[in-house]
């Protein structure tokens, strides 16, 4: 039979210091573990206000202006905001950034010879990645779509858009954006004064008349026109105004921002004639391409301070009206001529990824909402 197990007094007191010591312990190890990460945390948000702090949010008064013959222009005080611009990219985006909110608008290409790209998705083998305007509709409601449609001077591409013979695309194109009943800013021929595009000016305004003639007669009243500058050194030297199809013909002015934005808030002359010239025509200014080209680095943050906070200071500073930021791992889009553009992808860091939504989110900048139609003056 056994008999119960008999503790001295003085092993069960040192057995209860024991535990006690050990509780007491874990409970300090685990409020200072606590402790540790709200100081960590607030640090870290100390670090990011820091980094939106740096941008200049004053508005020059003289690139703030009524418009005339326009469509589908945030209110005063207001930006779009749009993303891209492929589907692996936006998919990659919405899995990272779950949480945070959807962007007022998302980017998609197509090209004026084919009819892809469009209604169904179309992978283009040459570059690797794959357009679909549609899943932006099925997938996004309440946004609007920017979209590019590709038009160069080489192969006579732009000469046989101004003799129709891609009218049935623009047919097909403009039957699809009346069904899905959203704004659509539509950029044709966009950095039509790029040299990489090699457009001629007359050329190029004969097509652009004609698309947007043909749209219009087919009742596609939903499309913003959008007439893109490379701003930059143009193709052949020929002035702005040469590519310029009319004041009935353009709803906004674009530019891009590449290597533009990192030397400060000065883009260059090239950007100053644009911004110029869509003051005197009385046109919204839109940043319709736009990415950090020398890359966003894993672990520094410098990326921000060299480009980010001029991009942003210049969309203050400029009264910009929209931007559309690319998000893309450069090296992985093979086109010739951007061999050195490196990976601008938001989730490469962390804490550039943090300030870009602080800036982002507020309330300046449009975003997905019920009322984002409304605030754009489109009525459905």
């Amino acid at each position: 039979m056994l008999q119960r197990m008999k503790i001295s007094t003085p092993l069960l007191q040192r057995i209860r210091f024991l535990l006690t010591t050990a509780m007491i312990t874990s409970i300090t190890s685990f409020a200072w573990s606590q402790d540790n990460m709200i100081q960590n945390l607030e640090a870290k948000n100390t670090t990011i206000d820091k980094m939106v702090s740096r941008i200049n949010t004053d508005v020059d008064p003289e690139f703030v202006y009524e418009y005339e013959q326009t469509k589908f222009v945030p209110p005063e005080g207001k930006t779009l905001l749009v993303m891209g611009q492929t589907v692996e990219r936006i998919t990659e985006y919405m899995n990272h950034f779950p949480d945070q909110p959807f962007p007022g608008g998302w980017a998609a290409y197509w090209g004026i010879p084919e009819f892809k790209g469009v209604k169904e998705a179309h992978k283009n083998n040459e570059v690797g990645n794959t357009q679909n305007h549609q899943m932006l509709i099925d997938e996004f409601p309440n946004t609007v779509v920017q979209s590019a449609m590709w038009m160069v001077g080489k192969w006579d591409v732009a000469k046989k858009a101004g003799d129709g013979d891609y009218d049935n695309v623009i047919k097909k194109y403009s039957a699809w954006a009346k069904s899905v009943d959203r704004p659509i800013y539509l950029r044709i021929g966009y950095e039509f004064d790029g040299p990489h595009n090699e457009l001629e000016p007359e050329e190029y305004v004969r097509a652009y008349r004609h698309i947007v003639d043909l749209m219009r007669a087919k009742g596609a009243e939903n499309i913003a026109f959008v007439w893109q500058s490379y701003a930059s050194p143009p193709f052949k030297d020929h002035p702005l105004s040469a590519w310029y199809p009319g004041d009935d013909y353009v709803d906004w002015v674009a530019i891009s921002v590449f290597g533009h934005a990192y030397n400060g808030t000065d883009f260059g002359p090239d950007c100053d004639t644009v911004l110029q010239f869509a003051k005197e025509h009385r046109k919204p200014v839109m940043i319709a391409e736009s990415s950090p080209i020398q890359g966003i680095d894993k672990v520094s943050t410098q990326a921000w301070n060299q480009w980010f906070v001029n991009f942003f200071s210049f969309t203050y500073s400029k009264n910009i009206k929209a931007i559309s930021f690319i998000n893309e791992d450069w090296p992985s889009f093979r086109m010739a001529g951007i061999e050195d553009w490196k990976d601008s992808r938001l989730y490469n860091n962390s804490e550039i990824s943090e300030a870009w939504f602080e800036e982002t989110n507020k309330d300046r900048y449009l975003k997905q909402s019920k009322d984002l139609f409304k605030q754009l003056g489109y009525e459905k």
